[in-house]
Order: C-alpha cells, then sequence, then structure tokens
C-alpha cells in the first residue's frame, strides 16, 4: 500500500471492500483485496494486494483475514459496502464471509450482480433436486453430443435448421436457451437421432448408441414433464434477466420485476396439472421404475418442490438488495415527483442501514431543498451541489 493510498483511505468518509479469488497457474488460490471509496476527486477503485488462501478456503477463515486487513488499513469503522461473487462460502447469509464481516460491522452491506444472482438463483434452486439434476445432465449431454462432431452438426443444421446453444454450464442462460430451443424443435430432434439410427451404416458406434438413447429419452414422461416446466418458469424468469442486465433501469423497477417473477413462478403451483395433462398426452404415462403408487401425487410433490426452492433461493440472494430502496434518494428522473410526493420510505431506508452517519430532519430539509431546485432549475443534483455552493459564498 502505497503512501497516497493511506492518505485517501484516511480522509476517506466511506470504504467498500471487494474479494475474488482465482486459481493462478501454479495451482495457487490467490484472493484479491480491492476497496473502492470516495474522494475530493471522486469515487477510486483500488487493488490493494493478494494473499494466498491455499491452505484454509473456509469463510470464518477468510473473514477473519479480511477483518484483519481493514483494521490494519485503518478503514474498518469507514466500511458501509461488502462485494463478492456468489459462491456460498462468501455469499451465504447466514455461515458466508458476508454474514461473518455482519457480525462486526453491521452497516457493512452485502452487494451483488443482479442478473448473476437470478443466474444463481435458478441454477442452485433446480440443482437441490435429484430430478431436475438428471434432467439438466441430460439435456447439457443433447448439447454437447452434437458439439463434438461436424457431421452430427451438419446433419442438425439440414434437418432442424437450427443449432442447440454451445455448452456452458456455469451460465444459467445456457441452460435457458436449451430448453426453449429443444422445446420448440422436439420433433425435429428426434428426426434427427431417427436418421442415425435408420443409417447407422454412416456413422460411429458412440454416435448410433447416444442416438438411439437420445430418442427413448426425448420421448420419455419424466424428461418431457420438466422440459414443460421449466420452459414455463425461463420464459418469465429470461424476460427479467435482461431487465437486470440493462443499466437504464433503477434499483426499484428491478427489484419490482424480481418481486413479479417471485409471483408469477408462485402461479406455476397452480397450473401442474395442466403440464401433467399435457406431458400425458404427449408421450404417454410415467413407465419404468417411477410409475408405481401414486404416480401423480409424487409428480406433484416434485414440482412443488422445485417452485418453492426457487422461491426460497431469491428471497434469501435478494435480501441485501431490498435494503437499497435509499437509492432512489438520488435518481433524477425522480426528483419531479418528489417535489409533490417526498420519498418516505426511501428515507427511512437509508437510516435503517446507515442512520447512524446522517441526522434524519437536517438530510430531510436538504433533499427537499434539492427536489425543489431541480424541478425550478431543471438541474441534475451535481449542478445544484455546485449552485448551492456558490450561494454560499456570496
Amino acid at each position: 500500500m502505497t503512501d497516497s493510498m493511506k492518505e485517501e483511505l484516511r480522509k476517506a468518509p466511506f470504504v467498500a471492500v471487494m474479494l475474488d479469488e482465482t486459481t493462478d497457474i501454479s495451482n495457487v488460490a490467490q484472493m484479491s483485496y480491492v476497496l473502492r471509496y470516495v474522494t475530493d476527486d471522486g469515487i477510486k477503485e483500488r487493488f490493494f494486494k493478494y494473499e494466498d488462501v491455499t491452505e484454509d478456503k473456509r469463510a470464518e477463515a477468510i473473514a477473519t483475514r479480511l477483518l484483519e486487513f481493514l483494521r490494519e488499513s485503518g478503514c474498518i469503522d469507514k466500511v458501509v459496502a461488502q462485494c463478492y461473487d456468489g459462491a456460498a462460502v462468501m455469499a451465504s447469509g447466514l455461515n458466508g464471509v458476508q454474514a461473518k464481516v455482519k457480525e462486526t460491522i453491521p452497516q457493512a452491506l452485502f452487494i451483488h450482480c443482479y442478473a448473476h444472482i437470478l443466474n444463481l438463483v435458478l441454477s442452485n434452486g433446480a440443482s437441490k433436486i435429484r430430478e431436475c439434476k438428471v434432467f439438466f445432465s441430460h439435456l447439457s449431454g443433447l448439447a454437447t453430443f452434437f458439439s463434438r462432431s461436424a457431421k452430427r452438426t451438419k446433419l442438425l443444421d439440414d434437418i432442424c435448421q437450427h443449432r442447440l446453444p454451445r455448452a456452458a454450464p456455469t451460465r444459467w442462460c445456457f441452460h435457458s436457451c436449451l430448453v426453449c430451443t429443444v422445446a420448440d424443435k422436439t420433433r425435429e430432434l428426434r428426426e434427427v437421432f431417427e436418421h442415425i439410427v435408420d443409417h447407422h451404416t454412416e456413422f460411429d458406434d458412440e454416435t448410433v448408441h447416444c442416438s438411439d438413447g437420445y430418442i427413448t429419452l426425448l420421448t420419455s414422461f419424466d424428461f418431457s414433464f420438466w422440459l414443460k416446466t421449466f420452459h414455463a418458469i425461463f420464459s418469465y424468469s429470461d424476460v427479467v434477466f435482461e431487465i437486470l442486465q440493462n443499466k437504464g433501469f433503477d434499483m426499484q423497477f428491478c427489484l419490482a420485476r424480481v418481486d413479479q417473477l417471485q409471483r408469477q413462478i408462485e402461479q406455476e403451483k397452480g397450473n401442474f396439472d395442466i403440464v401433467y395433462d399435457e406431458t400425458q398426452a404427449l408421450v404417454g404415462p410415467p413407465r419404468g421404475r417411477g410409475a408405481q403408487g401414486d404416480v401423480r401425487a409424487r409428480y406433484r410433490e416434485l414440482h412443488c418442490s422445485v417452485i418453492d426452492s426457487l422461491l426460497t433461493q431469491i428471497s434469501n440472494r435478494f435480501s441485501d438488495h431490498k435494503k437499497l430502496e435509499f437509492l432512489a434518494l438520488l435518481d433524477p428522473q425522480q426528483f419531479g415527483h418528489y417535489c409533490n410526493y417526498f420519498p418516505t420510505a426511501a428515507l427511512n431506508s437509508l437510516m435503517e442501514s446507515y442512520g447512524g452517519y446522517f441526522d434524519q430532519p437536517r438530510l430531510h430539509t436538504e433533499l427537499a431543498v434539492m427536489y425543489g431546485m431541480s424541478d425550478i432549475l431543471g438541474k441534475s443534483p451535481a449542478d445544484i451541489h455546485q449552485f448551492l455552493l456558490k450561494k454560499r459564498t456570496e
């Protein structure tokens, strides 16, 4: 840490900390420490150091190292936010690094990319159910089957006239695109696999063997049921995913869309009978080892379990972000509205998270003046700030 960086930190009123871990070419796990803070020249984002965490990557060990770093840097009392990736060891609200840091620094809100959070919600929510894990592994196998052979891909182009998305299992949008493609092109895909089996002398044994298995898969009740289930869910989540990746939307709008997504997914519980009956009409009733007892009740329970898991993940992953309603206080597009209707809920949100830093009555007055000045002068918050400073010196 240079002397200039130390001086910047000393003067900075607020600090946010960012950590990220990566494994280098020598297979050493390195944790990078980055601080983001405000100076007289604007916002600064500085890399401070790497640290070897190969021996212990538990949440408790990482949190202890981070708190020691903040104390050594002299800014532990200034930390107001923390930002990590979505790994459970970092992001878990129960035992993750962010939760352990909050035990020492309660005001350090955990922030994570909205779109990435939704990606993790869908991924983790589905992977907890065995049947879903199997379904998505088969789905990924379909994409891999074609990507490994130019001959197979050529046949797919000729019959299906639509390629499957390239395999990228760590990104949920890959699964979403794959579900939508397979759902729309199921008949054509069956034609591709049937062509391979019918013309088996033109293909290698592995291609024929896999194609025969995929014909069975595409006509199975289990695969078709989950394909319909997730196709419906993704029709809602894909819209929200696009919104969350758009920088033009404010936080309140994004959170409102997440709330709407929760309601839409919840409503899918009521569509179970439609999904089940349509699947049965398409491929016939469930067969094999899962077709014993009250099959419909078992699938209903699984269907509800998937939806409940997704809803729980959404609630947990977006919990801290709902505390950021106060950011709307400085949304210039809303200033005209705030002139007539002061954003009390947003101010209360600020005081709930960071009340110790502000004099609420004074802040309320200053905000009201700023909203009024914006309406009168048509200026941005920065222009108004400069205008007020000029008036003070006159």
